[in-house]
């Protein structure tokens, strides 16, 4: 008997895996095969060259559906419709045929996934790795008010909202990641299962010495928060850094860099940019602590966790570490302003013994967010799903 298909609709392929988003969909998908489902991952993102053929090198279906560039009639299709992402008409129709062929399970990774319509007899799961609205209206909240940037920010945070009420409520189950995003979900009619973020064992490799003076940043610079709040620590918060330690170095790695934010900080003394690095962990292993400059954001931050992995300590906004049971002062420190975050990290490059105790504090905490442990309770969940028939049973947040 072949194994239950589950089909996951994957805005962007989760290879290879280095952002937080294409990293949470990864170990999603193991989950899955691991529940006894095997993974059809449904996208219009042809990613890297090799990405699909790794994916299907592990047995599982990576359906790529081409998708043709915008048109000025799409666009214009798209903001009548109220949709804040585009609607794929290939892969809504690919998704229906599917359906006609058999599905164990449907899920639906982000809310612009949502958008097309599953069968009620067939078992569908809304995958958030943040709730969209609230992230998008924090961020407009950062812009000035009455701008073009405000308005078109404020209008999608609408958008995205409208998208939310409609499909929160229409999905058997919704996982969330952080219990401030299952809390608005259910909020919002969600049936919400909350499935937290986890961490790679590679990041419990590193060794706990707590490297040279060098404080670094990663992530994803087409994520928007990332770009912005790493703009501001350079500008406010780095120069008083390099004033009580004048040897601090500040390595900023990661993808999505546009060539002016690189320039711009290739010119800043002391900041190196390393782009995307294929060893974090050797990355990690080579600083003293994590800068998170964040300002707006949702869900957790993996970037946190696996920084707390490796024994490095922490050092960011509330924003930053909220949803792990982080405590300043304990596995690393909390501050609102570029000015504190930098006397934070200038205090630990200034006092390694310091750093190793939070980095030693902050591994502890670690280790109830190694991934199988993290999605212990999803993993259940699926099994129960994939060997049922029917739609997944409604019940309260769980």
């Amino acid at each position: 008997m072949s194994e239950p298909r589950a089909i996951v609709v994957c805005p962007v392929l989760p290879h290879p895996p280095v952002t937080g988003g294409q990293k949470r969909t990864l170990r999603l998908l193991e989950a899955l095969e691991r529940a006894g489902a095997r993974p059809y991952v449904l996208s219009a993102d042809d990613g890297s060259p090799e990405a699909a053929e790794t994916l299907r090198a592990r047995g599982w279906v990576v359906d790529v559906v081409p998708e043709p560039p915008p048109t000025a009639r799409s666009r214009l299709t798209q903001h009548l419709g109220a949709h804040p992402t585009p609607y794929l008409y290939g892969v809504a129709a690919r998704l229906e045929r599917l359906q006609d062929e058999g599905a164990a399970l449907v899920q639906l990774e982000h809310t612009q996934s949502a958008y097309y319509p599953v069968a009620p007899a067939i078992p569908t799961v809304l995958s958030l790795h943040n709730l969209d609205s609230r992230l998008l209206a924090d961020g407009a909240m950062n812009l000035r008010p009455g701008s073009a940037a405000w308005l078109r920010a404020w209008n999608r945070a609408r958008e995205m909202r409208r998208v939310e009420r409609v499909a929160l409520p229409r999905a058997d189950r919704v996982i969330c990641v952080s219990t401030a995003d299952a809390r608005a979900a259910a909020r919002a009619g969600g049936h919400v299962l909350l499935a937290p973020n986890g961490v790679d064992d590679a990041f419990f490799t590193v060794p706990a010495a707590t490297g040279g003076e060098q404080a670094v940043f990663f992530g994803h610079f087409g994520y928007e928060p990332n770009r912005r709040g790493i703009e501001r620590f350079v500008d406010e918060g780095w120069p008083e850094v390099l004033r009580r330690r004048p040897g601090a170095t500040l390595a900023v790695a990661g993808g999505g860099m546009e060539p002016a934010l690189q320039r711009r900080l290739e010119e800043v003394p002391g900041v190196r940019v390393l782009g995307l690095v294929d060893d974090l962990t050797g990355l990690l292993a080579g600083s003293r602590a994590l800068i998170v400059p964040l300002w707006v954001g949702g869900g957790t931050r993996l970037k946190v966790l696996e920084a707390l992995a490796a024994a490095r300590p922490v050092v960011g906004t509330a924003v930053s570490v909220e949803g792990i049971g982080f405590t300043s002062g304990v596995e690393g420190l909390v501050g609102e302003t570029p000015a504190a975050l930098a006397a934070g990290v200038a205090g630990l490059l200034a006092d390694p013994a310091r750093a190793a105790k939070l980095g030693a504090a902050g591994r502890d905490l670690a280790e109830q967010f190694r991934w199988p442990r993290a999605l212990a309770r999803l993993e259940a969940a699926y099994r129960g799903w994939v060997g049922a028939a029917g739609p997944i049973p409604r019940r309260p947040v769980d």
